[in-house]
C-alpha cells in the first residue's frame, strides 16, 4: 500500500470532506453563478460544453419571482437521473422527500443570475406523484427586492400556515393549499418534458411550501424558497376524487378522505419543515439519518413494489 493509500485509510476526516465538498464543486461547474462567469469567462464555455456532453439544453429564462426578467438560461436536464435523500442546491442542501427524484430543469435568474431554480419529479406508473420547484438565492440579494415574500403565509385559502419567524428580512413559515397546475413556475417547459417521457400530470395537486430568508447585511438577504406539490388522487380511497372542487377547503368537510388526506399533508410538513431548516443552514447533523427517513415519507409518496418508469 502506498503512502498515500495509507494516509487516506487514516484520515476519515479528510475523506469525508472530500465527499462533502466534491458534489458542490461540481454543480459550480456545471451551474456557475453569474457573477462567476462574469469574472472568469472561461466557466461560462466549460460550463457550456459540460452541459452539451450532458445532453442538457439551454434555453432563454423567463421571469424570476423576485420581481423582473432574468438573464439567465433554463437547462433541460437528464431526467432519468435518480436523486435521493438529498442534493446540493444554491451552495446548501436541499433534503428530498421518500422516493426516487427525477431532474426535470434548472433555471438561473436573476438581474445578475442571483437566483437558482432546480424542478424535480417523482413518478409512479407513469403518473406524477410529487414535483418539487425549489428556488435558493446564490448570492445575497436586496431587501426591498423580496418584499412579497411572506404573503402566501397569510392567504386565507391555505389549508394550514405556520409561521416560525417574522422579523423582516428574517423570516420563515410553511404552509399547505390547493393549487391550479397551470400557475406552477415553469409549467410549460415541465408539461412539455413530461409528455415526451409518457408521463401524466394528475388534475389535481396540492402543494406544501416552506419559505425561509436569513440577514446577510443591514440591506440585502439570502432566502429559498421549496414548493412540493403532492397527488392526492393517486390512492384508492381518493381517486374518484379528481376535481379541483373536492379539495377546496369549503368542500373538505363533505369529504372525509380529502380531508384525511390534508390532514396528513399537514402533520408531514409540519415535520419536514425543520429538515428544510437545517438543510438550509447545512447542518443535516441537526438530525439523524433515521429521523429524516421517517420524515421523509410523504402521504403521496410511492408504495413498495410499484414500478417507476424512469428505472
Amino acid at each position: 500500500m502506498s503512502a498515500f493509500s495509507r494516509l487516506w485509510y487514516r484520515a476519515p476526516l479528510w475523506r469525508l470532506c472530500l465527499y462533502l465538498i466534491l458534489p458542490f464543486v461540481a454543480l459550480t461547474f456545471i451551474f456557475p453563478p453569474a457573477y462567476l462567469t462574469r469574472w472568469l469567462p472561461r466557466m461560462g464555455q466549460i460550463t457550456t460544453a459540460i452541459h452539451k456532453r450532458l445532453g442538457m439544453q439551454d434555453l432563454p429564462a423567463d421571469a424570476n419571482q423576485f420581481g423582473g426578467p432574468g438573464d439567465g438560461v433554463v437547462t433541460i436536464m437528464p431526467i432519468t437521473e435518480r436523486l435521493t435523500k438529498a442534493i446540493p442546491f444554491a451552495g446548501r442542501i436541499l433534503p428530498l422527500p421518500a422516493g426516487v427524484w427525477h431532474p426535470i430543469i434548472n433555471v438561473i435568474e436573476g438581474p445578475h443570475g442571483e437566483v437558482l431554480e432546480n424542478i424535480l419529479v417523482r413518478v409512479q406508473n407513469h403518473v406524477v406523484t410529487g414535483l418539487i420547484v425549489a428556488s435558493g438565492t446564490t448570492q445575497s440579494i436586496l431587501t426591498a427586492a423580496n418584499t412579497t415574500m411572506d404573503t402566501e403565509c397569510h392567504d386565507d385559502r391555505n389549508y394550514m400556515a405556520h409561521i416560525a419567524a417574522s422579523h423582516p428580512p428574517v423570516m420563515e413559515c410553511w404552509l399547505t393549499r390547493l393549487v391550479d397546475p397551470a400557475s406552477i413556475l415553469h409549467m410549460n417547459v415541465i408539461a412539455e418534458r413530461l409528455q415526451q417521457e409518457g408521463i401524466t400530470l394528475p388534475p389535481v395537486l396540492l402543494r406544501a411550501t416552506w419559505i425561509n430568508s436569513a440577514a446577510a447585511s443591514e440591506d440585502s438577504l439570502n432566502a429559498e424558497t421549496v414548493a412540493i406539490y403532492l397527488n392526492p388522487v393517486n390512492l384508492d380511497d381518493t381517486k374518484t376524487l379528481r376535481s379541483p372542487g373536492f379539495w377546496t377547503r369549503e368542500a373538505l368537510t363533505q369529504q372525509p378522505a380529502a380531508n384525511d388526506f390534508v390532514r396528513r399533508m399537514n402533520a408531514w410538513m409540519a415535520g419536514w419543515a425543520p429538515v428544510l431548516h437545517d438543510g438550509f443552514n447545512s447542518d443535516m447533523l441537526a438530525s439523524s439519518e433515521e429521523q429524516r427517513a421517517r420524515l421523509s415519507v410523504d402521504p403521496a409518496a410511492p408504495r413498495p413494489g410499484e414500478g417507476n418508469p424512469l428505472d
